[in-house]
């Protein structure tokens, strides 16, 4: 019978267990009922561990030779002398030292150096040819005595290729150095399966250790380009100027740059461009149009404009360079559009230029002459459609101030991690430049990550309904490094949580109006349900804001099903249109949201 202090010995974590080849024990007793029972004992132990064999490494029960009933051991090479590392192994160690340094505090979930560095090997030992499957890594067990340590055995069938005694399970220099040496056997015992240099075999290690850890963790190696460099493009200045066909014969803005001069000229969207230089623009190609706006850094350029009130307007323009946009207007039946590309620096800038044109401060009637009166915003518009479809996220700070344009106050989201530094709430005193105007936001499967953050946070505020499908599902937040051997290393280090305190990550934002064929409930069904005042949505929603970090991936899942993640659809604007002009509707899918209960 195996003794007590041998079962401690071998109870190690399952992820360990999982990465091993061949597992050698020691101490079993030599009657042969007994050793029958242990070998079947610790096979179906094993196959628990192990149960899919085509994605794990092999993993069997061996007797040792000190049993009388063992059957002669396979002749196994001696190691061979241990390789010298040169200075390229020296900077993968020190690389790889400083990653794991950098990670080990801020995991969401605690891990050991040695779980780490496991998961690396495995992951190198599958990433190279087939002829793999023939190398066993062995993690060899000798519970007979707690001052024998533990080895890890790299086999190529039967050859030895290392032999290493294992760290502590948290050193984390120890196991830099056994990885760094695992590498180089690799690359120096089988140049045919690892025809690569060191910096290759880290960047396999690397990032099939973050795989274990997240869908997100990730590792860049440093470019090296050995081309000589490119001369520098010229970039074309422009005005900041983009066009739009419209039902006249003149072309409308469509779009303005945050840096074009057009804003502090008056220049708003919808007003038309009648001439350039004198030439008139009428019934000319949009593409023509475009190309005569750019030129020269610092030249002039004349326009005249028909404003939206009847006014024209001509004035000369210095052409500049103008920053990437992420902020397009447009729009729909007579309601205003911004489609929001992406969170970049100075997106929620750019967007609030877009509200005050759309929603200009006009001066309250009844104000003394002598006072400095007060402004407020006198809605032009019914309503506002936010189009969040394709958003990938960005910059998180920029989704918090969007939320601000749009809510006096309140929670936008909170973070948290193991990290004391990543744990933060996002909160907000702004004004919203609207002043309530009903706002609907369009969501879908690309809605990811900073974006899913503004939606959550409008949504539980009651403040916009969302339409589309169930989004993306990235709650996660990554901090960076650079290592010393110049890649660059993203870990996820903090969880997203909307203001009511439910977990993004897995889940997304689900519609309170879901557009997509298909959804459980169809578009006329969930239309019926807002006339009679309720939504078909509200019981999803309600689900949804009870799931947290722990809650299992099935749950989210099956939430998700409800209106599962699809592209656009052409009925998400007519359904943002629909809603928007009918008051009881948008009312019943605001509130189908549950009250917010701030943290």
């Amino acid at each position: 019978m195996m003794s007590a202090r041998c079962l401690r010995s071998l109870l190690m974590p399952p992820a360990l267990l999982t990465l091993c080849g061949t597992l050698f024990t020691a101490g079993l007793t030599s009657s042969a009922s007994a050793q029958a029972a242990s070998s079947n004992f610790w096979r179906h132990f094993i196959q628990r561990l192990t149960p899919d064999a085509q994605t794990h490494p092999h993993i069997s029960s061996q007797k040792t030779p000190s049993s009388p009933l063992s059957s002669p051991a396979p002749a196994i090479t001696p190691p061979p002398p241990p390789i010298t590392l040169d200075a390229e192994d020296q900077q993968t160690q020190q690389t790889l030292a400083a990653a794991l340094t950098f990670m080990m505090p801020r995991l969401l979930t605690p891990q050991t150096p040695q779980n780490l560095c496991l998961w690396g090997m495995h992951a190198l030992v599958k990433a190279s040819s087939p002829l793999t499957a023939h190398i066993n890594l062995t993690l060899t067990i000798e519970p007979t005595s707690h001052t024998t340590p533990s080895h890890l055995t790299l086999f190529y069938g039967s050859q030895r290729l290392l032999d290493e005694p294992t760290p502590h399970k948290d050193d984390i220099l120890g196991w830099s150095q056994l990885s760094t040496r695992f590498i180089a056997t690799l690359r120096h015992s089988l140049p045919n399966l690892y025809p690569y240099k060191d910096e290759a075999c880290l960047t396999l290690f690397l990032n099939g250790l973050l795989t274990q850890l997240d869908p997100y963790s990730r590792y860049q190696p440093p470019t090296h380009t050995t081309s000589p460099p490119t001369p520098p493009q010229t970039i074309i200045a422009s005005v900041g100027l983009t066009l739009r066909q419209s039902h006249a014969h003149f072309p409308a803005v469509a779009a303005i740059n945050l840096n074009s001069p057009l804003w502090d000229a008056g220049i708003t969207p919808g007003d038309r461009l009648i001439s350039i230089n004198h030439h008139s623009t009428r019934n000319t190609p949009l593409k023509d149009l475009q190309k005569a706006l750019t030129g020269p850094k610092g030249s002039t350029i004349q326009l005249s404009f028909r404003l939206q009130d009847g006014q024209k307007l001509t004035r000369n323009f210095t052409l500049s360079l103008m920053g990437e946009e992420s902020v397009f207007p447009d729009h729909i039946g007579h309601l205003p559009l911004l489609h929001v590309t992406q969170f970049l620096p100075h997106t929620a800038e750019e967007i609030s230029q877009y509200l005050s044109a759309f929603f200009p401060p006009t001066t309250l009637e009844g104000d003394l002459p002598h006072a400095s009166p007060p402004k407020t915003h006198i809605p032009s518009h019914p309503g506002l459609v936010l189009d969040l479809r394709g958003n990938h996220g960005g910059i998180l700070q920029q989704a918090v101030m969007t939320a601000a344009l749009f809510l006096d106050h309140g929670v936008i989201t909170t973070t948290d991690g193991r990290a004391p530094e990543s744990n933060h709430v996002w909160s907000i005193q702004g004004g919203d430049l609207t002043n309530n105007t009903a706002l609907a936001l369009l969501v879908d499967k690309n809605t990811g990550s900073a974006a899913e953050v503004l939606a959550a946070a409008l949504a539980d505020h009651h403040r916009a309904i969302i339409i589309g499908s169930s989004s993306f599902g990235k709650g996660m937040v990554q901090i960076s490094t650079t290592l010393p051997n110049g890649g660059h290393l993203a870990l996820s280090w903090a969880r997203l949580n909307a203001p009511q305190g439910w977990s993004l990550q897995g889940l997304g934002v689900i519609p309170s109006i879901c557009t997509t064929p298909q959804s459980h409930y169809s578009l006329k069904a969930q239309f019926s349900a807002l006339q009679e005042g309720h939504s078909l949505m509200a019981t999803t929603l309600q689900q949804a804001h009870l799931i947290h970090e722990d809650s299992p991936a099935d749950t989210r899942l099956a939430l998700r099903a409800i209106c599962p993640p699809s592209p656009p659809t052409i009925t998400d604007l007519s359904t943002a249109l629909t809603v928007l002009s009918k008051p009881h509707f948008y009312q019943a899918a605001l509130f189908s949201t549950p009250t917010i209960n701030a943290p």
